[in-house]
């Protein structure tokens, strides 16, 4: 029996011509890297996608962005993830968001978002979803979603990601953990959890990581060279050691409103 393609997307939210240098995506098939390649803005990568899926529904597609906000934010909003991932389509997450539009709106946005110091109101539990806070106890170090600057911040990339949720649901895709089981689906994935301990901003570690991981050399040279490269054929082989517990993923009810990370285990 054929086993589902895996895609893993190293997501970015950097504006302009900056986002075709730093998005990038790898596909495996029965648990080989067949493709790792950059190029492409996130609305020509959400293109991409959904061809893919026309093309071939049986795909499993992993991104690096969070797939939603903390729980606090969602109820005060009356907002469930999908009527999230439409606000942020239309552009009107916020009233200074539906004046402006996200990409002015993200340099100069209402709490609790920030970009300049954290909002004193904003407390250490309101900061995270529960499956960041999880993720803690594997060695990682997540960012606030509600974090718009700074080294290693996820907050752009998430809220650009959110807008690409919208257009993927809306073509079919299955969201875990948010719909039932079904192809093609996307899963949040954080790199992370999913390299193990890597200093992957040295080229050097990279390469000695790589040395160990079956991979054609250009594949593997690539990776080495750029660490969002990295992160997306790690992620992708890590996928697709697993594709049949993907494949089954469901809907998770305690996680509906927040999303959840996805990581080898996950058991539903």
């Amino acid at each position: 029996m054929k086993q589902p393609r895996v895609i893993a997307v190293d997501w970015s939210g950097r504006k302009g011509p900056e986002q075709r240098r730093a998005i990038w995506l790898a596909e495996a098939v029965d648990g080989r890297l067949t493709r790792l390649e950059c190029g492409r803005t996130r609305d020509r990568l959400v293109d991409s996608l959904i061809a893919e899926a026309q093309r071939d529904p049986d795909l499993i597609v992993g991104i690096d962005f969070a797939f939603s906000l903390p729980a606090w934010y969602l109820r005060e909003r009356g907002y469930d993830a999908r009527r999230l991932w439409a606000a942020l389509a239309g552009e009107r997450l916020t009233p200074r968001m539906r004046r402006v539009g996200l990409a002015r709106w993200i340099n100069e946005p209402e709490p609790p978002f920030w970009t300049s110091a954290k909002p004193p109101a904003l407390t250490p539990e309101q900061e995270f979803r529960r499956t960041e806070l999880e993720s803690r106890s594997s060695g990682a170090r997540p960012k606030s979603v509600f974090q718009l600057v700074g080294a290693g911040q996820v907050g752009r990339g998430s809220l650009y990601g959110m807008q690409a949720l919208h257009r993927l649901s809306g073509a079919g895709f299955h969201v875990w953990p948010f719909d039932p089981a079904g192809m093609p689906v996307v899963v949040e994935i954080f790199p992370r959890l999913l390299t193990g301990p890597v200093s992957k901003s040295s080229p050097n570690a990279r390469r000695r990581y790589l040395s160990d991981v079956p991979m054609l050399p250009e594949f593997r040279e690539c990776a080495a060279e750029s660490a969002d490269a990295f992160d997306a054929a790690i992620s992708a082989l890590a996928m697709a050691g697993a594709v049949d517990e993907q494949a089954a993923l469901t809907t998770e009810p305690e996680y509906t409103l927040e999303g959840k990370i996805w990581r080898p285990g996950t058991k539903r």
